[in-house]
């Protein structure tokens, strides 16, 4: 059972850390560079993006990503500016709020990311590359015309040419396989 005094017992504890408080200072300093320079980046990528002739989806999506990504440069801002404003925090209780709204913020912020990060992946996986898919094309057609001459080599040595000729042309259902097909649909 945990009992009021023992919290607030604690919550001095985590005040009475004075080495800590230059160390968020400079911490959140840097957070608030670093989100600065995130938002910044983002931007210039989305002007980037913008100038170029893409279709609709793409730029919808461009756009949902940005606005992703700016609202974690913004909390990852925020989280600096709580950070640096510890340094000025000597109340126990007002220290232990804000390192909770700290860590609230962090955990927003890896759920977003990882929100982000699984969406740009289905993305990458979802667009067609034009220059794979003819290469796909090419290895598939090259495999089928090696199938098609060793099946033509094996006819040739066994004499029989039925096998040549069921290598090349594709077997067509009868009609009995279409009624049973039909029926388990």
């Amino acid at each position: 059972m945990i009992d009021s005094e023992s919290v607030i017992q604690s919550c001095e504890l985590l005040g009475a850390f004075e080495g800590i408080k230059g160390f968020s200072l400079m911490l959140g300093i840097a957070a608030i560079a670093s989100g600065l320079f995130l938002f910044v980046n983002h931007r210039r990528h989305l002007n980037d993006v913008m100038s170029d002739p893409q279709n609709k989806r793409i730029l919808a999506f461009e756009i949902r990503k940005y606005r992703r990504r700016t609202a974690i440069s913004a909390m990852i801002t925020s989280t600096g500016f709580m950070l640096a404003a510890l340094n000025w925090v000597n109340e126990p209780r007002v220290f232990t709020v804000f390192i909770m709204m700290i860590l609230g913020l962090l955990l927003a912020i890896l759920v977003i990311a990882f929100f982000d990060l699984f969406l740009v992946g289905l993305q990458q996986i979802a667009t067609p590359d034009p220059r794979s898919q003819k290469a796909m094309i090419e290895a598939f057609l090259k495999q089928r015309e090696e199938a098609a001459a060793q099946a033509r080599a094996e006819g040739d040595l066994a004499g029989d040419h039925a096998v040549q000729s069921a290598a090349v042309t594709p077997v067509s259902k009868s009609s009995e396989d279409s009624k049973g097909t039909d029926e388990t649909d």
